[in-house]
């Protein structure tokens, strides 16, 4: 990891509904049924979190994402998941499925360099931290088998290829080129070995399944003659070896967002099985250490790197929203509103995914200076409380010395904790708690009960005071749970770092310690106890690793509530689109600045929200500009002209093929490629005269609703449509119905309308498909099924794409 650049972080899964903010994300992980960050109900560690069926509704759970750049260094598959069998219903035995795959990222932590050079820092390194992120419980191999359409994870050794083409069969030949004797057909589907590349075809060795027609015979050595066009094939990967621990050295890298497998299925032995992911993050370096030295370091960075805002307890008032406050009548500080009475740290890209009508900036002059001060207010709803734990909404005023801004690498309200004690003196002292000894267990278990009662969780007074609602020294799943629910709360917990031996280093008397406590009855084993050891030491991996990449040999390490680190780091994507890039796509624009502002519009509302528009890959946007570059023309004209010659206007419209005589009535005569306004109307009238809710020629809905914006909504339905999705998603109540001119003299709503069509028929995920035709043409017929340019959208794809690359940058 010699990138001297702070890594991208991402979540492990996008929420299921519009939007995501870090808080949102935090505060959902109460939904899990279990397996919550820093401690379990018996009072014991848990490093990490749980993703299961609770988290289902509100999380996407089709697959698990890395959370930062990094590289993969070891994993491990089950050929099928394990099964621990249960006796205590003798004849009858219990088999509980538990998976013990997982996959291990290792990850470099450093700020970025300071911007000024004349920094004391300048010539020095910034602390860099070793960090792991482990995804525990993944699928089995059987699974994968079960499931071909499954992706597969790319550190997987690609070991098979599947002819991958539109409709017809993949060419095999004799040489290397598209000039090569034909030799054979493999169908779509066929699954292929190959070797090595020459130029853009590889060697073919085998056909796994499938057949070639006609058959080819293979030579001595058992390989088949032959090559074949390697961009044609997809890669199924698989694991190098199952049911062991695969150590990776060197790693293989990994982005943040790139697919580490899937959920597996875990079942506890009083519980139903489900599907379950346990996310981890830890570092076996010394964490207290590196945040002290980074936050000397955060001291030398920009302002701009302040990217949380901290509201304090009892500084700051909420002021409550009404209808009549917007851009020109924001709130005033003296408005009525409550005290906010908890602290919170709001990540910025919370606060840059806010719809425009919840973010107001006033300026207001300041005396003797030129430079106006300026105050932003947030609408912000479910995040704050009263001094009672009420939950409170309305709009805040960032404010100076009352509202603070920090640097991620200041580790604002982290808190480092280092437990020295062992399991048995946890379990004692929460069974004490409980009621749960007898008066002889007391007496036995009253030293381990008596270091546990002092030992560092108790000592973090705030964290019990949150969430020990009872306070009787126990943390429950009820009381972690409803602390998550609140973001105050959640985030107390999510700023927790906690050094311990980790659960997956097996430590057999460490666990055999706890058998006395968890007996039946003196002296007699506990059979369940007795397999669930079976499990800990099964699902252990530490060993194999202890070494190596970093990995500590004595099992210790800090850990980090994951969720709440990522959300800590996690900055709003932003990207690059520049006016000459889109001068590219539109290559009409090339030499003129004719349509500078309106280019300028489309680049910076792309730029700033391009997640929440599904706009942020190189393949979105090159799919989204190559459909949009058809609909609007080289030149991005944004309201639809009728500029068409008799035969145009029958080869485009039903209307027109019906009545020939109208064509040549208002078409242009000759090579005049001049239509008059006057027939430009009656043209666009008859051509959408009684259709998707447009009146008759008559009633004018045929030119007043007529293509505009970047995707050129059509007819009064769409136009509708546009008006409730855009109030709902921009928060902005306006009657294109009534307005439609908006959409071509406002370029805000002209880009916003064609965003509406990207967003609301999901044509991101048809995007996410791939590059080939037939992805495009997916994307095509959805938009305009009857359409003839099929191939020029195709065409405009690959140029935009391929040929120059136009967005590779950005």
């Amino acid at each position: 990891m010699a990138d001297s650049k702070p890594i991208n972080w991402a979540y492990p899964f996008k929420t299921t509904g519009a939007s995501t903010n870090p808080l949102q994300y935090l505060t959902n992980m109460a939904k899990a049924n279990g397996g919550y960050y820093p401690t379990g109900e018996n009072g014991l560690w848990h490093g990490g979190v749980h993703f299961d069926k609770g988290t289902a509704a509100v999380f996407d759970q089709s697959s698990v994402r890395c959370i930062a750049d990094g590289e993969v260094i070891a994993y491990r598959i089950n050929e099928s998941y394990p099964v621990s069998e249960y006796t205590e219903a003798i004849p009858q035995i219990k088999r509980v499925p538990f998976s013990t795959g997982f996959v291990l990222v290792k990850h470099t932590l450093r700020p970025p360099q300071p911007i000024n050079a004349r920094s004391t820092h300048s010539e020095q390194s910034p602390p860099t931290l070793t960090l792991f992120s482990l995804y525990m419980h993944l699928q089995d191999w059987a699974g994968y088998q079960a499931k071909a359409e499954l992706a597969r994870p790319a550190f997987w050794k690609a070991a098979i290829y599947i002819v991958d083409t539109k409709d017809h069969g993949l060419n095999v030949r004799a040489e290397p080129n598209t000039n090569g004797t034909h030799l054979a057909v493999l169908a779509k589907g066929t699954q292929v070995t190959v070797s090595h590349l020459e130029g853009d075809y590889c060697k073919l060795l085998s056909i796994v399944s499938g057949a070639a027609e006609p058959a080819l015979t293979p030579d001595s050595e058992g390989k088949l003659p032959g090559f074949v066009a390697f961009k044609l094939l997809k890669a199924q990967h698989e694991p190098k070896a199952k049911d062991s621990v695969v150590v990776l050295d060197p790693g293989i890298a990994i982005k943040a967002g790139d697919l580490i497998g899937h959920l597996g299925t875990y079942q506890n032995h009083n519980g139903a099985e489900q599907p379950l992911l346990h996310l981890e993050v830890f570092s076996c370096e010394d964490v207290p250490g590196f945040i002290s030295k980074s936050q000397a370091w955060a001291r030398t960075l920009p302002e701009t790197d302040k990217t949380l805002l901290k509201i304090h307890k009892d500084a700051s008032r909420l002021i409550s929203h009404r209808d009549d406050i917007k851009e020109d009548n924001p709130p005033k500080l003296d408005d009525t509103g409550s005290q906010i009475g908890v602290d919170l740290i709001i990540p910025q890209a919370l606060l840059d995914g806010l719809p425009a009508t919840r973010k107001i900036k006033v300026s207001t002059p300041v005396a003797g200076s030129n430079t106006p001060q300026t105050t932003t207010w947030w609408r912000l709803d479910g995040l704050f409380a009263d001094k009672e734990g009420n939950p409170i909404n309305g709009w805040l005023a960032e404010q100076d010395l009352i509202t603070t801004r920090h640097s991620p690498w200041e580790w604002p309200d982290f808190q480092c904790i280092e437990d020295t004690g062992k399991p048995v003196e946890k379990l004692a002292y929460t069974f004490n708690a409980r009621g749960m000894l007898s008066e002889e267990e007391k007496h036995n278990y009253r030293a381990q009960i008596s270091t546990a009662d002092g030992g560092p969780i108790l000592a973090i007074a705030r964290l019990y005071d949150i969430v020990d609602t009872d306070k009787d020294g126990v943390l429950t799943r009820e009381e972690i749970r409803a602390a998550l629910g609140k973001p105050w709360h959640a985030q107390v917990l999510g700023q927790l770092i906690s050094k311990y031996e980790s659960e997956w280093f097996w430590n057999k008397s460490k666990w055999d310690e706890l058998d006395p406590l968890l007996a039946e009855e003196p002296g007699k084993p506990n059979p369940i106890w007795e397999i669930e050891k079976q499990r800990i030491k099964a699902l252990s991996w530490w060993k194999e690793l202890a070494d190596k990449h970093g990995i500590s040999a004595d099992g210790k390490a800090w850990h980090f509530q994951p969720i709440g680190l990522a959300g800590t780091f996690i900055k709003g994507k932003k990207i690059n689109i520049t006016i000459e890039m889109l001068k590219k796509v539109f290559e009409g624009l090339t030499n003129t600045n004719e349509a500078d502002e309106l280019l300028s519009e489309i680049a910076s509302q792309i730029n700033v929200n391009c997640e929440r528009y599904k706009l942020d890959t190189t393949l979105r946007l090159s799919h989204f500009f190559a459909q949009v570059r058809q609909e609007i023309g080289s030149k991005c004209r944004v309201a639809e002209d009728f500029t068409y010659s008799p035969e145009g206007l029958k080869g485009t419209f039903r209307y027109f093929r019906l009545h020939s005589s109208e064509a040549t009535t208002y078409g242009y005569a000759g090579n005049s490629k001049f239509v008059s306004t006057e027939n430009q109307i009656a043209i666009g009238n008859r051509a959408y005269a009684s259709r998707y809710d447009n009146g008759d020629i008559a009633s004018g809905d045929g030119w007043r609703y007529r293509g505009r914006g970047l995707k050129h909504l059509t007819f009064r339905s769409n136009y509708a449509a546009f008006k409730k999705y855009h109030k709902h998603f921009w928060g902005e109540d306006i009657d294109f119905v009534r307005t439609p001119d908006l959409l071509h003299k406002n370029y805000k709503y002209s880009v916003r309308s064609g965003i509406y069509f990207w967003l609301s028929n999901n044509l991101f995920a048809e995007a996410d498909n791939g590059a080939t035709d037939s992805d495009v043409d997916a994307i095509t017929r959805i938009i305009n099924e009857a359409t003839d340019s099929y191939g020029k959208r195709r065409d405009n794809f690959k140029r935009i794409f391929e040929i120059e690359q136009i967005f590779k940058d950005i």
